[in-house]
């Protein structure tokens, strides 16, 4: 019988590894999405995208003038492993970039994006922004927004900790608002009539002994 020893070590490097500088100079495997293509002729630059960041991952062509290596597939939002030397390159995202040997295509878009992403700012409305938020959420500018307000939750957050604060989780669904006189968001909850709670100020009143 076989047991679980815990989470499996990736067989891909994550760029919070690479930032130590353990790396440099080394072979690794990184995956991501292709973000951008920029192909110079002799250099072709590929821009991924991960969760935490952008990576360059440069691919020059070989004398004969074919690309090395061959990826003939590759487009934007491509799912791939790019494995290379990692080397220093201040003018890269993250000061490194990875000199491409080996580009291994895990998957490819059915068709193209409603709106493009890989530009630095989206300039559109909001009302598109929402309507095709799982798409403009890959944009690293959308996503800095929750970044930071996660950065200052988590700030207050570990202030509180270490002012002995108890953090605790109130209702969001209640039988009525707590707010008289505001707009209230109605909705049905198992066939009995619900609101949005407003805000948690009963329970904080509660937990204050």
């Amino acid at each position: 019988m076989e047991f679980i020893k815990g989470i499996q070590k990736k067989e891909t490097t994550e760029l919070a590894d690479l930032l130590t500088g353990a790396y440099t100079g080394k072979t690794v495997a990184v995956s991501g999405a292709v973000h951008t293509i920029r192909d110079m002729g002799e250099v072709s630059f590929i821009i991924l995208r991960k969760a935490e960041g952008l990576i360059q991952c440069v691919r020059e062509r070989s004398p004969e003038g074919a690309a090395q290596p061959s990826a003939d597939d590759l487009k934007e939002e491509s799912t791939v492993i790019v494995t290379g030397t990692v080397s220093p390159e201040p003018r890269a995202p993250h000061g490194l970039e990875i000199r491409v040997s080996e580009i291994r295509v895990l998957s490819v878009p059915a068709e193209v994006l409603p709106i493009a992403i890989s530009k630095w700012k989206l300039n559109t409305s909001l009302e598109t922004k929402l309507a095709l938020r799982p798409i403009t959420l890959r944009n690293p500018m959308e996503r800095a927004k929750f970044r930071i307000q996660e950065g200052i939750v988590r700030g207050f957050r570990d202030f509180l900790h270490s002012q002995h604060f108890t953090e605790i989780r109130t209702p969001k669904i209640v039988a009525r608002g707590a707010e008289g006189g505001s707009n209230v968001f109605r909705l049905d909850y198992f066939n009995k009539k619900a609101e949005l709670g407003q805000s948690p100020q009963f329970y904080k009143q509660t937990m204050v002994g």
